[in-house]
C-alpha cells in the first residue's frame, strides 16, 4: 500500500460524483438547469414555405426576409397564406443569432 496516514486527509482529486468537474466548452457558473423557459414568442408575417424552413418578414429590417427551420420552431396557426400574421415559438438563442430580438 503506498501513501501514508496523510494521504487519506487530503482533498479527493474528483468532487464527489464528479461535481467539481466541467465540460471543456462549458463557460457558464452556476445551476445547469434551471427550469426557466428559454422560448420567446414573436408575432411575425409568414412569406414562404422552403420545405424545411419557412421565410418571414423581418420585423427590424425593412422588406429583409428571415428563414427559420421547421425543426427549431412552432407556430400557431400553421401557416395558410402569404401575409398572415403568426405567432412563433423559437428559443431565445435563435432569436437573437437572427436579430429578432
Amino acid at each position: 500500500m503506498a501513501g501514508d496516514a496523510f494521504d487519506r486527509f487530503k482533498p479527493p482529486e474528483r468532487g464527489r460524483f464528479g461535481d467539481n468537474e466541467r465540460a471543456p466548452d462549458e463557460r457558464a457558473s452556476g445551476q445547469r438547469v434551471t427550469g426557466a423557459s428559454d422560448l420567446v414568442d414573436l408575432k411575425l408575417i409568414f412569406r414562404h414555405d422552403k420545405g424545411r424552413a419557412f421565410a418571414f418578414v423581418h420585423p427590424r429590417r425593412d422588406g429583409e426576409w428571415v428563414w427559420l427551420a421547421k425543426s427549431l420552431i412552432e407556430c400557431d396557426p400553421e401557416p395558410l397564406g402569404v401575409n398572415q400574421q403568426i405567432t412563433v415559438a423559437m428559443p431565445r438563442w435563435l432569436a437573437k443569432e437572427k436579430g429578432l430580438i
